[in-house]
Parts: C-alpha cells; sequence; structure tokens
C-alpha cells in the first residue's frame, strides 16, 4: 500500500508507527553542522535535550538553532533552544542561531544560509538534521531535497520508542502525527516527494 493511496483515517496506528518511527536510530554520525528544527518554546526542552546529546558524543561543533517567533511572538525559537543547551552545557561558541525560520523547510533553508557565511559551502561535507521523532521523517526528507546534492545529509534524534507509544494516548504527540502525515500526503501527492510504501 502507499500513502498517496491511503485513508488516512483508517490506517492502524502500527501503520502510523511504521511511516514516522520505523528506521529511526540513535548513532550518532559525525557532521560539519547540525540543523535543530525549532519547535513551540514550551517544548523545546525535547529538542534542546536531544541536540545536546548530539553534541556532547562528538556529532558537531556546530549547533544552528533554528525558528523565529512562531507560536509565541514574543520570543524566538532559536533564542529558547539557545538557553537550553547552554544548561545542558553545550559552549555558546557551539551554537549558532537563525532567527527568521516560520516551519520545516525554513528551518532547513535559513539554516544553508548560516552556512554560507560562515564558510566556503563548497567545503561542506555533511549536515545532520536533529528534532524529534515524530518530525523526523519529514525533516530529513525536506533536507535531502533543499541542501547541495554533495552534502551528505544525516539525521539524529532520541526517545522513537517512547514517541511510538506516547501518541496513542498524549494529545498533543497525536495531533502532531495527525499533521505529519497530513503533510507528508500532500508533499507526495504534490508530486516533491517520493510515495512512501508501507
Amino acid at each position: 500500500m502507499y500513502l498517496s493511496q491511503s485513508d488516512l483515517s483508517k490506517l492502524t496506528p502500527e501503520q502510523t508507527d511504521g511511516i514516522l518511527f520505523g528506521g529511526l536510530n540513535e548513532r550518532v554520525e559525525k557532521a560539519d553542522f547540525a540543523v535543530v528544527c525549532g519547535t513551540a518554546p514550551k517544548y523545546a526542552q525535547i529538542r534542546a535535550e536531544i541536540a545536546a546529546a548530539y553534541y556532547k558524543n562528538g556529532g558537531t561543533e556546530n549547533l544552528i538553532v533554528s525558528g523565529g517567533a512562531v507560536a509565541d511572538k514574543s520570543v524566538k525559537e532559536c533564542t529558547v533552544l539557545r538557553e537550553r543547551l547552554l544548561k545542558y552545557g553545550v559552549p555558546q561558541t557551539a551554537i549558532i542561531e537563525e532567527p527568521n525560520a516560520f516551519d520545516t523547510i525554513q528551518n532547513i533553508t535559513c539554516s544553508l544560509t548560516e552556512i554560507c557565511k560562515r564558510t566556503d559551502v563548497m567545503r561542506v561535507e555533511s549536515v545532520t538534521v536533529i528534532t524529534e521523532p515524530f518530525h523526523m521523517r519529514r525533516a530529513l526528507l525536506l533536507a535531502k531535497i533543499l541542501l547541495p546534492k554533495f552534502i551528505k545529509v544525516y539525521a539524529f534524534t532520541q526517545g522513537a520508542d517512547f514517541q511510538s507509544e506516547q501518541w496513542k494516548t498524549d494529545e498533543r504527540l497525536k495531533n502532531c502525527v495527525k499533521t505529519e502525515m497530513e503533510i507528508l500526503k500532500d508533499l507526495i501527492i504534490k508530486g516533491r516527494i517520493s510515495d512512501i510504501k508501507f
């Protein structure tokens, strides 16, 4: 079965788990830069914990925290992520703030601009995308489309098994999973990403 032909309301939780959470791992691949996708400030701690673990395990010396004032107009997501990372022991010198992104596509494209400001992009070998498990499939697919083809794109997340269980009962995660599935299907129908077989 293909996602483009599916009635999302009729998918089983197991099918949804396979699409969003299948194949995620916590292996650290070293990269020149890592992009930490922004989120609403009250959930920033989750993504900051993942990013701090990546940094502390030697993933990169350049963490780009991306996100403007989206859900909360009084504060930029990148600022909240930076503050959290500092509390987790990541040095200020390793954190690059990207304050303009308003969605996942802009997390990638605006972060690419930050990379270009700091180095010759033609010398960049690899970039890691960091986000929560439910969001990883889309973020990774978009990064592979939007970043230059010569850049190797990695993914890093933590807690996939936990979120795979929690989204069935947690209202926030349930809504996030529903939205992710809808966006993935829409991207497939528009021809932006390949269809997903499950």
